[in-house]
């Protein structure tokens, strides 16, 4: 595939060195994913650190020079980490992690609120509910009672532009659109969230605002997140269930039957067997001509490697295969499936209707 070819400028990011850096990307690279040949043979440790250290140390010196380095310094970064970590031995990949967060780097770039809150993890897990919020508001002091920096915010914004975070948005406005569609064909339609996080889909769903929808479960185990819901959308009648998955398999809510069920944050942290007994119990809990949609993050993504080394934040990536096969065991006479991805091309869907 012709790629595009990034030119940094030889005084910002190699001092007095004779050349510029090159770095071939692939024309996709902030439009979907990269596309990078698969090498011939895995990299070990000691080749990924210093692989490693010659990325990170021209990230560090753009950077330094200044903030307005910062779009093409983050190209150059996440192309670097992602060439790397499909190039290296898993082992080797967990050192480059490693040795990316000792580098002096990861200080400029922990300045971005986005990046810092996942790496720190406020609240002992990765895509808490106001890290979502990041993505969806742009507002990168939504959280930090700090000031951030001009370079932090340079990269928030670089980060909040990525196909991935892009992605983020479109699978809100995905679900939005379902729950709008549902109440226009159904009356009252009765609809579960799994792992609703902050349920922005449900506050910008204009069906629920204007009282249309039925019986409406926002179920999390995040006691502050389920507090936001309460707060903002109890007035619209929405139910908030502060309880974690296990209250779909026994409990108040394991009898009831809905229209809509859908989960769209939470299978990128489910293996697979785990993930194919919640599809099977979920499919079990919609009635009659009801929907089950799942979102998952496809495999290839171009922040992957960024993510892990310096977001601490990794997330289990399906094909369509890998997803469809969670349905497998469901019963094929009374069901039918359909997939399908969002503009962005970073995020599947797959739609499980009973019949």
């Amino acid at each position: 595939m012709p790629g595009r070819r990034i030119v940094v400028a030889q005084s910002s990011v190699l001092g007095n060195s004779i050349s510029p850096v090159f770095i071939e990307r692939a024309n996709a690279l902030r439009e979907g994913g990269i596309r990078i040949p698969t090498s011939s043979s895995l990299i070990g440790v000691g080749i990924a650190e210093i692989m490693a250290a010659s990325l990170l140390d021209h990230t560090h010196q753009a950077l330094k020079e200044s903030p307005a380095n910062v779009t093409a310094a983050m190209d150059n970064l996440m192309a670097g980490l992602a060439k790397l970590k499909q190039d290296c031995e898993p082992a080797a990949w967990e050192n480059a992690i490693a040795y990316c967060r000792r580098h002096p780097v990861a200080q400029l770039i922990l300045d971005d609120p986005f990046t810092r809150r996942s790496f720190r993890k406020p609240r002992g897990y990765p895509g808490d509910a106001v890290l979502i919020d990041y993505i969806y508001s742009g507002d990168c002091r939504l959280s930090e009672a700090e000031s951030v920096s001009e370079i932090g915010q340079r990269i928030f914004e670089y980060n909040r532009d990525t196909p991935a975070c892009k992605a983020v948005r479109a699978r809100r406005d995905v679900v939005r659109d379902v729950i709008d569609w549902l109440c226009e064909r159904v009356a009252r339609p009765s609809i579960l969230s799994v792992a609703c996080g902050h349920l922005r889909e449900a506050w910008m769903a204009q069906a629920v605002r204007a009282g249309r929808a039925g019986r409406f479960i926002g179920l999390d185990q995040d006691e502050m997140s389920i507090e936001v819901v309460r707060h903002e959308l109890g007035p619209l009648g929405v139910i908030p269930v502060c309880n974690s998955i296990k209250a779909l398999f026994r409990g108040a809510l394991a009898d009831e039957t809905f229209d809509l069920v859908y989960s769209t944050g939470l299978y990128d942290y489910l293996d697979d067997r785990l993930a194919t007994k919640l599809t099977e119990r979920l499919y079990r809990m919609l009635n009659p001509g009801g929907k089950l949609i799942v979102a998952n993050f496809l495999p290839g993504i171009e922040g992957a490697g960024y993510m892990e080394a310096f977001m601490d934040w990794k997330l289990i990536y399906r094909t369509r295969e890998q997803m469809l096969a969670l349905a497998a065991s469901l019963p094929a006479h009374c069901v039918q499936i359909n997939s399908f991805v969002e503009e962005n091309k970073n995020i599947l869907f797959m739609e499980i209707s009973r019949i």
